[in-house]
C-alpha cells in the first residue's frame, strides 16, 4: 500500500458511513463521511486565518472527535499539528507555544485561560458554546465546506510535533514528517496485519506519541477508534473492552500490571473480543503477560520499542506465547521495514552480534529534527558514514542481538548509568529485576548519597497483590539478591501506597516527583 501523505487516509473513505470515531466520554459516534465534512469546514476556516503549507496549528483540547478533525484539517493544509497537554500550567503552555510558534491554536473554551498572554497566534475556540469577541468552530453544527486547495505538498512536509521532556529540563519538540509517519503506518501494517472491523481502544493522550499508532493505524484499514477519556482507573479499560468489543489496545506496562495484580475486574469481564495487546515504553515482565493470558487466552502480544524521535515504534516483537523462551522479559524485536539499525561501541563502530552496544536508529522514520533547535538536533542525529546522507538517531539505549533469532534485547540506558562504589550500574536493570518480583506493580530506582553507604540506590516500590500485601522488605531483598550482583542491591527500599503516588499523563509512575522527594529528604544524588 503506497501512502505518501497521512491525510490521504480520509480521502479514501470520505463517503463511507462506517464509524470512524467513538467518544467514550460523550457517547458521540462519528462516521468517516461526517468526519470528512467537519474536516472540510475546519480546513476552510483555518485557511482563512492564514494557515497554510509550513504552518503550525497548536491544540489545547480534551480528547474528542473534534481533536481528530483538528489534526486532519491541519494536515490537509500542509501544516503540522501540535497537541498540548491541557492539564499543564499556563506558564508551561506558553513556553511550548513559544517554541513551536503556531499560526493558530484550537482550544476548548474551558482552557482559554491557559492562553492569556501566550504566543498562540489566531485563537479558535472549539465547541457549541459561543465565546464573546472570538473566532469559534462548532463541530456539531451543519458543516459548510470551504474549499482550501494547497499545492506542492510532499512527504518531507512536517506532519506533527510532540513535546517530550529533555534531560536538561528543557522540553524537546520532536518534529515528524509525513514520510516518517507513513513509513510507520505501512510498516506496522505489513508486520502486524490488520483486518476490516478493527476496533482500537485509544488510551494514550493525544499529546503522547503512542496515540499516532492507535488512531492512524486504525484509520489506515477503515476501522473504528474508541477514545477513552483521561485514564483514572484501570477498570475503565476492561469495561470499555467488554462494552465495545474492542479488538486492539495499546497500554503502558504499569496499567497491565495494575489489571493483573490489583483488580479482579478483568477476570469478571468478557474480554474475549481482544485480539492483540500492544505495549511498550517501559519494562513488562513475562510473568505479568502470562497472568494476563490466563484472563484472556489466545492473545497476540505486540511489544513495541522506539523513541519519539523515531516515530514511536522502530522495532516490534510479536508472540502468542510470551513465556515460551523462559526469559523474564521479551526482546524488543526486529526493525520495521523502513528502519535501519546499528549497534555500536563508544567509538561508533559496529559491535559483533551478541555484544552489547548503543542502538542507532536510521531510515525513513527518523525525525526531521527538534523544533527550532538545530544544534540539539545535530547532537542527536548523526550521518554515517559522514557525508553519506544516511541519518541515524543516537538512542542512548544499550542492546544486544539475541543469537538464536537476531532479535534485539534491551539492556539499559546510557543516561541511567551511574558509578556505585566504583561499579557501573544501570538503574533500568535494577528496576527490571524488581518488576520481575511477584506483587510489584511499579518501581523507581534513584541514586542517592546514603549517610552510611556513600552513593547507593534508594528503591521506591509500589505494589500489593489482590487480597493481601505485596512483598516485604526482606522478601524483596532476597528476591533481588537472586537476580542482581551485590553492588546493585538497594541500600534503602521505600514502599509506596496509592495515596503516595501520582502518574504521568502517559500512565507511568512519576519518577521526577520521586526523585524530588528523595532530594527533599536530604538524600539526593550528587554528581555522577
Amino acid at each position: 500500500m503506497t501512502l505518501m501523505l497521512a491525510d490521504e487516509l480520509l480521502e479514501r473513505r470520505r463517503e463511507s458511513t462506517a464509524t470512524a470515531v467513538v467518544d467514550l466520554e460523550t457517547g458521540e459516534r462519528v462516521s468517516y463521511r461526517t468526519l470528512a465534512r467537519r474536516v472540510e469546514a475546519l480546513t476552510g476556516l483555518l485557511a482563512g486565518l492564514g494557515v497554510g503549507r509550513g504552518g503550525t496549528v497548536a491544540m489545547v483540547m480534551d480528547k474528542s472527535a473534534a481533536s481528530v478533525a483538528g489534526m486532519w484539517a491541519t494536515l490537509r493544509l500542509g501544516a503540522r499539528y501540535v497537541p498540548l497537554d491541557e492539564s499543564l500550567p499556563a506558564a508551561r503552555i506558553a513556553l511550548l507555544l513559544e517554541r513551536c510558534a503556531p499560526t493558530a491554536t484550537l482550544v476548548h473554551p474551558a482552557h482559554l485561560r491557559l492562553l492569556d498572554g501566550a504566543p498562540a497566534g489566531k485563537v479558535v475556540t472549539v465547541g457549541a458554546d459561543p465565546v464573546d469577541a472570538g473566532i469559534g468552530w462548532d463541530p456539531s453544527a451543519e458543516a459548510v465546506p470551504r474549499p482550501a486547495e494547497v499545492t506542492g505538498r510532499g512527504p518531507e512536509d512536517h506532519a506533527y510535533v510532540v513535546f517530550t521532556s529533555g534531560s536538561t529540563g528543557s522540553p524537546k519538540g520532536v518534529v515528524i514528517s509525513h514520510r516518517s509517519m507513513c513509513a510507520l503506518l505501512t510498516g506496522v501494517q505489513r508486520t502486524v496485519g490488520f483486518e476490516d472491523g478493527m476496533r482500537f481502544l485509544n488510551v494514550a493522550p493525544l499529546f503522547f506519541d503512542a496515540s499516532v499508532v492507535d488512531l492512524w493505524s486504525t484509520f489506515l484499514v477503515g476501522g473504528t477508534v474508541h477514545l477513552l477519556p483521561r485514564l483514572r482507573l484501570a477498570t475503565q479499560v476492561t469495561r470499555a473492552i467488554e462494552e465495545w468489543r474492542i479488538t486492539d489496545t495499546l497500554l503502558v506496562p504499569s496499567v497491565i500490571r495494575m489489571l493483573v495484580g490489583r483488580f479482579s475486574d478483568a477476570g469478571r469481564r468478557d474480554l474475549g473480543s481482544l485480539r492483540r495487546l500492544w505495549f511498550g515504553g517501559e519494562s513488562c515482565p513475562v510473568s505479568v503477560l502470562e497472568a494476563f493470558s490466563a484472563l484472556v487466552p489466545g492473545l497476540r502480544y505486540v511489544h513495541g520499542y522506539g523513541p519519539t524521535e523515531t516515530t514511536h515504534s522502530a522495532t516490534l516483537f510479536l508472540t502468542d506465547a510470551p513465556g515460551e523462551d523462559g526469559e523474564e522479559f521479551l526482546p524488543i524485536g526486529h526493525p520495521l521495514p523502513a528502519v535501519d539499525l546499528l549497534v555500536v561501541d563508544e567509538a561508533v563502530r559496529p559491535v559483533e552480534d551478541g555484544a552489547p552496544g548503543e542502538l542507532l536508529i536510521g531510515g525513513a522514520q527518523v525525525m526531521a529534527g527538534y523544533c527550532g533547535e538545530p544544534e540539539r538536533t545535530a547532537r542527536a542525529v548523526v550521518e554515517l558514514p559522514p557525508g553519506s546522507g544516511r541519518r541515524y538517531y543516537r538512542s542512548g539505549d544499550y542492546v544486544r542481538r539475541r543469537p538464536k533469532d537476531g532479535a534485539l534485547v534491551f539492556l539499559g540506558r546510557r543516561d541511567d548509568a551511574w558509578k556505585i562504589n566504583g561499579n557501573l550500574v544501570h538503574l533500568s536493570e535494577v528496576e527490571a529485576a524488581t518488576l520481575a518480583v511477584a506483587g510489584v506493580t511499579d518501581c523507581c530506582a534513584v541514586p542517592v548519597e546514603h549517610p552510611l553507604a556513600g552513593r547507593a540506590i534508594t528503591l521506591f516500590v509500589l505494589g500489593a497483590r489482590e487480597g493481601g500485601p505485596g512483598p516485604r522488605g526482606e522478601e524483596l531483598r532476597q528476591a533481588l539478591a537472586l537476580r542482581l550482583p551485590a553492588y546493585m542491591l538497594p541500600a534503602r527500599i521505600v514502599f509506596l501506597t496509592d495515596g503516595d503516588v501520582s502518574l504521568t499523563p502517559s500512565g507511568k509512575l512519576d519518577r521526577a516527583r520521586l526523585r524530588e522527594a528523595a532530594d527533599a529528604a536530604g538524600t539526593g544524588a550528587g554528581p555522577r
